[in-house]
């Protein structure tokens, strides 16, 4: 069995649609997993009543100072 080169590439090219397609759906299974374990978005905590902030507000008259360690002499 003799193979000539329009058989190869035509090979190549069924092989290359197959690992596509099989790519494909384990992206898209990937994804759907991701999606459900998606953190709650900002606008999704405010219908809650909940608050979704990254950092805190710094207001100087708020902090309350930290002591000093105590050193050992």
């Amino acid at each position: 069995m003799r193979f000539d080169w329009v058989n190869i590439l035509a090979t190549i090219i069924f092989v290359s649609i197959v690992v596509t397609l099989i790519l494909a759906v384990a992206s898209y299974f990937a994804y759907k997993v991701r999606e459900a374990r998606r953190p709650k978005s900002a606008a999704e905590l405010r219908r809650e009543g909940q608050m979704k902030a990254f950092f805190e507000q710094y207001k100087p008259g708020d902090a309350v100072p930290a002591e000093a360690p105590e050193t050992k002499a």
